[in-house]
């Protein structure tokens, strides 16, 4: 097997265990099944709820049944994308994994460590005969890659715990106290056609990395939704016979395509070059590997009417992207970004998707707000939905306090509490469960929800190991 020099073998049979299941958001149902067949067969208490969230309980060990019980949660469900030469079905193809003992990643995809990493970790403390705990449960929810739903979904009557151990962060030594909330933006505009005329030419932008739009929106990577529209909007004229980019609304869009007609063909093959000169110099350290291509294609038979096709390449260029405002009250993180996330179009319509975070929510109204006049001006119909709450940081947290005190005493070193930008599930959990406190922590992951996606193996054991420890220091 791929983990068989690898030392915690235990923890990596079930993540390949895991792997091997189709889990995109919505197609769970698979994952849950060998959730309640795994907790049946090591003795373990498990039942689901009507959302499809698997809950597990276990008593405590000889001489800690009596500490409060606490929960540890992460969620079932990936980020699915492949690179474009992957014919990887994520319905049923198993995520093919590989190490170089380092490093764990796929073979074309995504990964699947955010989360089924953390899934991972919570089996693996179940499973442990050696571990010693209080009261423990599971909480193990769907869909929170597509707006959270599991855990808007789970049931309280199943939930004793009122300390929760968050498992889906991707920085070893940082514990969570609080995160953005977040809102989503669905645009869309009637097209209207007439007959494609001049020279086809097929616009490729692709290379670029990606990522959370969450953890890696600070980064400046390149969205290649925004590269294409830059491109377009320096065409004096053109039709757009098709066009398409970004896969997911949590993630930075690494590729976007158009077939569009010029008049001009050699000025527009021009432009393509003079922009990757630009596009190159501007992202050689953040996204090197980032390019827009141009090959002469079949002329289609119809294409949206040129006037049409310049407004919407003009909403998109001037849509906004990336950072808008950093923290004020905790140095270094983003405090409002938006992801300008996909863009495809069908035989009657183009749409537009957008997602909004931020840790202050009359930020992100406000910006909720620009995109959906930005988009009303130039002829689109937008709407705002999906939205979840922020997660209020308690610097007072009793929880965090003991957490970061054990993390002092089991690895040496100090923990670093603080937010992140990206959603978690905590702050939902702790509104539907009156008491419940959390935190959030994890495991060193690098690029999740991109093919780049890769875990570091000794952080990953070290982290569920401190986990193990910890959890009878927890009074």
């Amino acid at each position: 097997m791929w983990y068989s020099k690898l030392n915690n073998k235990r923890l990596w049979k079930i993540f390949s265990d895991i792997s091997a299941i189709p889990r995109e958001s919505g197609n769970e149902a698979g994952i849950r099944a060998y959730l309640l067949a795994w907790a049946k067969e090591n003795g373990i208490e498990a039942s689901s709820d009507d959302r499809g969230n698997v809950y597990m309980k276990k008593g405590g060990t000889e001489g800690l049944e009596s500490l409060p019980p606490v929960a540890l949660q992460a969620h079932m469900d990936m980020v699915c994308v492949k690179t474009p030469e992957s014919d990887h079905d994520f319905t049923k193809d198993p995520i093919k994994i590989a190490t170089d003992g380092t490093k764990v990643f796929a073979e074309g995809t995504s990964l699947g460590a955010d989360d089924g990493l953390g899934v991972a970790i919570i089996l693996d403390i179940l499973s442990d005969p050696d571990a010693e705990h209080g009261p423990l449960e599971a909480i193990l929810t769907v869909e929170e890659e597509t707006g959270l739903g599991g855990a808007y979904g789970i049931d309280p009557e199943k939930i004793t715990a009122r300390r929760l151990i968050n498992i889906d962060s991707e920085e070893e030594g940082i514990l969570y106290i609080g995160c953005a909330g977040g809102i989503d933006i669905d645009s869309s505009m009637k097209l209207r056609f007439e007959k494609a005329s001049g020279k086809a030419l097929r616009i490729r932008v692709s290379g670029g990395l990606g990522g959370h739009s969450g953890g890696e929106i600070h980064k400046g990577r390149a969205n290649a939704i925004k590269i294409l529209a830059r491109y377009l909007n320096r065409l004096p004229s053109f039709q757009i016979a098709s066009i398409s980019g970004g896969t997911r609304r949590n993630v930075i869009p690494s590729s976007a395509e158009a077939i569009i007609t010029v008049k001009d063909r050699d000025a527009a093959l021009s432009q393509v070059r003079t922009l990757q000169e630009e596009i190159s110099a501007e992202y050689a350290i953040v996204d090197p590997a980032i390019r827009i291509e141009a090959e002469e294609t079949a002329l289609p038979e119809m294409a949206i009417k040129t006037k049409k096709s310049m407004k919407i390449a003009e909403m998109l260029f001037c849509s906004p992207h990336g950072v808008r405002n950093m923290s004020a009250a905790i140095p270094g993180i983003v405090e409002t970004s938006d992801n300008l996330a996909i863009v495809s179009m069908d035989d009657e319509r183009i749409y537009v998707i957008y997602t909004v975070r931020s840790n202050t929510d009359s930020r992100k109204m406000e910006l909720m707000s620009e995109i959906l006049s930005l988009n009303e001006a130039f002829g689109f119909k937008a709407v705002a939905n999906g939205g979840y709450p922020s997660w209020t940081p308690d610097p007072g947290s009793k929880l965090a306090k003991e957490v970061a005190a054990a993390f002092r005493k089991i690895m040496g070193k100090k923990m670093s509490v603080t937010a992140i930008h990206a959603g978690l599930e905590c702050g939902i959990i702790n509104s539907l469960i009156p008491g419940m406190e959390s935190v959030s922590l994890g495991p060193d992951l690098v690029d999740v929800h991109s093919v780049n996606e890769k875990a570091d193996v000794a952080s990953s054991e070290r982290t569920a190991e401190f986990v193990k420890k910890m959890l009878p220091m927890l009074r």
